[in-house]
């Protein structure tokens, strides 16, 4: 095939990945309002206040929003099987056969992130509504907080990749593991930089709680790639 030839197959298959997230998000429409319910719950349990609506378009854009959520959650294995189909034709068969693996713990370490993310949300939530002291009550609009709970969700299902892309550079051997090891201190201030602009309420708390997973997840992908070297060194 021809260079044109790929990309027209990448048009092809981009523009059904996008119609398979499009028909998720019109069934995730359909479960938005429960959807709601269960992101609301965590704010209605830890949080002595109430949620408002402070624009007349808010209530639709943030059904919209977890509509959108669900079609790509609904949606996704569709996207990678037409990313498998995209790229498996060029791989070679030792190639292929580390392909399914990669995807699966990318997927395991995705889904780890947002459970993690969920079950901190509750004590974080509570930490917020402890400053409404002194005849000052927890107002909060509904559309702020429904994207601080997406944001959280996604930030950390995408920060559990980390393992696996330290795990990839050091078994392909683009990068050792010596590397990571000699510039740990960097890779911490890094880490602490990158969740204070990250962090969407700027609080020390929620950076705190990003930071620190992180961190611990740096020292365990270097533990990982020092076993995917061992046992290289010995094959």
């Amino acid at each position: 095939m021809t260079f044109w030839d790929h990309l027209d197959e990448l048009r092809r298959r981009l523009l059904r990945s996008a119609v398979g997230v499009v028909l998720g998000a019109v069934a995730g429409f359909l479960l938005s309002r429960r959807a709601q319910e269960f992101l609301v719950g965590p704010f209605t349990d830890r949080v002595p206040g109430s949620l408002a609506l402070l624009a007349p378009a808010d209530g639709f854009v943030i059904q919209i929003k977890i509509a959108i959520l669900l079609g790509l959650v609904m949606a996704s294995p569709y996207v990678f099987f037409e990313l498998y189909g995209f790229i498996g034709p060029g791989l070679k068969r030792t190639e292929k056969r580390w392909l399914w693996p990669m995807v699966i713990i990318g997927t395991v370490l995705f889904w780890g992130g947002v459970v993690f993310a969920w079950l901190i949300l509750p004590t974080a939530l509570e930490f917020f509504g402890s400053f409404a002291q002194g005849g000052v009550q927890n107002f909060w609009s509904l559309k702020n907080y429904i994207n601080l709970v997406i944001f959280l969700l996604l930030a950390f299902g995408l920060i559990f990749q980390l393992p696996l892309i330290i795990g990839i550079l050091i078994a392909t051997g683009l990068v050792p593991s010596s590397f990571f090891r000699r510039h740990r201190r960097y890779a911490i201030v890094v880490i602490f930089i990158l969740a204070a602009v990250a962090t969407p309420t700027t609080d020390w708390l929620t950076m705190t709680l990003m930071a620190v997973p992180l961190v611990i997840l740096y020292e365990l992908s270097i533990w990982v790639g020092v076993v995917i070297e061992r046992r290289r060194k010995k094959a």
